[in-house]
C-alpha cells in the first residue's frame, strides 16, 4: 500500500509559491521537489518519496525507513523525543529531517576518521546544524561533529608528524648504536694504551737497568783493562830476565 495520502503537497509547508509537485498515481514512488532547498546542504532538492508499507516501521508516531529504524530509536531512547520543540508542523517535513539524521549518525558510525574527509565532515556539521534551525536537539551530535571537523583538518598533519617521528627514531636509534660501536672502540684503544704504557713503563725500566749496568761494566772494563793493558802482547817475563 503506498503512502501517498500522507506525503502530499497540502503536508508539506509551502515555503514559496515554487514548490512544485511531481505525482503520479501510476508510479511506484510520489515525489515532492522544493526548488528553494538547492542550495541547502541537506540535499541538492529536498525529495520525499513514498516506499511501499514493506520498506517502513513505525518510531513512535513517525514512519521511517526500515534501515534507519533502530538507529532513530537509539536517538529518542537515549534524548527523547528531539522534535517536541521543533517549529515544523509537518510530519513528513519532520519525518525527513529524522532520516537525514539517522542517515549522517550511520554515515558517521560506519566511518573511521582517517577515512572521513574534512570537506565531507564539514558537510555533514552544516547538515545538521540545518535540522538545529528547525529546534530538533541535535546539539549533543553538533558539539561531536564541531571536533571531528577539527580533528579532520589535523589527521593529516599529525600522519606527517608521525612519520617524521618514526624517521627521528630511526635515526636516534642509528645514533645510538653507532655512539655505542664508538665508545666499545675507544674502550678498546684505551685499553691497549694502558697496555702500551704499562709495556713503556717496563721497557724504560728495563733500559735504565740495563745502562746502570752497562755503566758498571765500563768501569770495571776500565779497571781491569788498566792491570792487563801493560802486558799485553809482550811476554811475561820479558823485563824480568
Amino acid at each position: 500500500m503506498s503512502l501517498c495520502s500522507e506525503i502530499s503537497l497540502h503536508s508539506v509547508p509551502l515555503w514559496n509559491s515554487r514548490a512544485r509537485s511531481v505525482y503520479n498515481d501510476g508510479d511506484q514512488y510520489s515525489v515532492l521537489l522544493y526548488p528553494e532547498l538547492l542550495l541547502s546542504p541537506l540535499n541538492k532538492s529536498l525529495v520525499i518519496k513514498a516506499f511501499h508499507s514493506s520498506d517502513v516501521v513505525s518510531v513512535g508516531e513517525y514512519k521511517i525507513k526500515a534501515r534507519l529504524s533502530s538507529t532513530l530509536q537509539s536517538i529518542f531512547d537515549k534524548f527523547g523525543d528531539i522534535t517536541s520543540d521543533s517549529k515544523l508542523k509537518s510530519l513528513s517535513t519532520r519525518t525527513y529531517h529524522l532520516e537525514t539524521l539517522a542517515e549522517v549518525v550511520l554515515e558517521l558510525k560506519s566511518t573511521p576518521l582517517h577515512r572521513l574527509s574534512e570537506s565531507r565532515a564539514s558537510e555533514i556539521l552544516a547538515i545538521v546544524k540545518d535540522i538545529e534551525t528547525a529546534k530538533i536537539r541535535v546539539s549533543w551530535l553538533r558539539s561531536v561533529l564541531e571536533e571531528v571537523v577539527e580533528a579532520t583538518r589535523f589527521i593529516k598533519r599529525r600522519d606527517t608528524v608521525a612519520g617524521e617521528k618514526e624517521a627521528c627514531e630511526r635515526g636516534l636509534l642509528l645514533a645510538k648504536q653507532d655512539m655505542e660501536l664508538s665508545l666499545k672502540k675507544l674502550a678498546d684503544k684505551e685499553k691497549e694504551m694502558r697496555e702500551f704504557r704499562e709495556r713503556l713503563m717496563k721497557t724504560t725500566g728495563k733500559l735504565g737497568s740495563l745502562e746502570m749496568k752497562r755503566s758498571c761494566l765500563d768501569k770495571r772494563l776500565v779497571f781491569l783493562g788498566s792491570k792487563v793493558e801493560k802486558f799485553q802482547g809482550q811476554s811475561v817475563f820479558m823485563d824480568i830476565l
